[in-house]
């Protein structure tokens, strides 16, 4: 990790967009975006204005959005990046031209570097569903981070290479000085290249007070589920909190989460599930001191296919933030009971078992 780092932890919807789109407004040289999803409402074409605007003040911009995740962005929203001046593509787009092996290789990244000097990382793409318009406005429960110093120059240097085209840089102002200890964790598409996954599982082992962990698609490893198992069997408080079933927007991925969790409710790990609100984050707090918030979730797709973007870092202070949204979260969820669990009827049980089984098919 990497030190002389300012972090604001972005709980807020409402403040997130007024923080994002100041970012945007104060960019002076380059605006480097990775999005899975951009969505046609109110919220993406302000996005999309606001880049524009900071393309006539002579800013490169540069977007990638998902092949699937934006797969119903209008072509209107489309055209409008393209008078703009927005430099903008598709990562695999799915048509027959497109090899299979790419269709479930997908990116995931919710990434924004703003003149390699100020990164927005998370679990938000753009849309009305992941940010307030206003103050108070119920929208999925996410978070994200705003990163300022040489962890936003790495993930710059990782998004231009990504681009395949280094376009010519003008002078950049030095990376601000901070105090807080951050690192960039990405995966790269391939099992031997989920960094984001493995600082989890890095840390899960090494924890020695407490986990508390949020994820919105809670399909573990094997490696994981023991990492968190021997953790509760030697004390550590692990908690984990995932989508019930009539509050996800993949209901199937909740049905097959509820199976998963089985095994570690019988084995001191304590579970909870969100009913209301859709929960769409994926963050963890170790110890309330390493911290991680980011867009990877804890499931095949991320650790074997995706592109995801995560920062980790460590620091009481960043970390009580993203744990006082934690226990936010928790405190509207409800415990599962290893009895409980049991007591689910059959043919629900049965499901989820088909789909637990079925991930490693990702």
């Amino acid at each position: 990790m990497h030190p002389a780092h300012h972090v604001q932890v972005l709980l807020d919807p409402h403040q997130a967009w007024q923080v994002l789109l100041a970012d945007i407004a104060q960019a002076q040289v380059s605006i480097l975006i990775e999005l899975y999803m951009l969505v046609d409402d109110v919220a993406g074409r302000i996005f999309v204005a606001a880049l524009g605007q900071a393309v006539a003040r002579g800013v490169d911009v540069r977007l990638t959005i998902d092949g699937v995740g934006s797969l119903d962005v209008a072509g209107a929203l489309l055209h409008q990046l393209t008078d703009a001046g927005v430099k903008w593509r598709v990562f695999h787009p799915v048509t027959t031209a497109t090899p299979w092996k790419h269709w479930l290789r997908r990116n995931h990244r919710k990434l924004m570097v703003f003149d390699e000097s100020v990164a927005h990382v998370g679990g938000r793409n753009i849309g009305e569903r992941y940010y307030a318009m206003a103050p108070g406005e119920a929208v999925w429960l996410d978070l994200g981070a705003r990163v300022e110093g040489p962890c936003a120059v790495q993930m710059a240097s990782v998004l231009r290479s990504h681009w395949r085209k280094v376009a010519r840089r003008k002078q950049l102002p030095p990376p601000p000085q901070g105090n807080a200890l951050v690192a960039h964790a990405f995966n790269l598409g391939g099992p031997r290249k989920a960094y984001a996954n493995r600082r989890m599982l890095q840390a899960v082992r090494s924890a020695t007070q407490s986990i508390h962990l949020v994820q919105a698609y809670f399909l573990p490893n094997w490696a994981l589920q023991r990492a968190l198992v021997a953790a509760a069997r030697r004390g550590v408080d692990v908690r984990v909190i995932v989508p019930d079933i009539v509050a996800s927007d993949v209901p199937i991925v909740a049905l097959g989460s509820e199976h998963g969790v089985g095994r570690l409710l019988k084995r001191g790990v304590r579970v909870f599930t969100l009913h209301t609100g859709v929960l769409h984050g994926k963050f963890m707090v170790i110890d309330g001191d390493w911290w991680t918030v980011g867009s990877a979730n804890m499931d095949p797709l991320s650790r074997l296919r995706n592109l995801e973007a995560n920062v980790v870092g460590l620091g009481h202070a960043e970390a009580a933030a993203v744990e006082t949204y934690y226990q936010q979260i928790e405190a509207a969820a409800h415990e599962v009971s290893w009895e409980t669990w049991q007591r689910r009827p059959l043919l629900r049980r049965f499901a989820g078992a088909v789909l637990w089984r079925l991930r490693g098919l990702a």
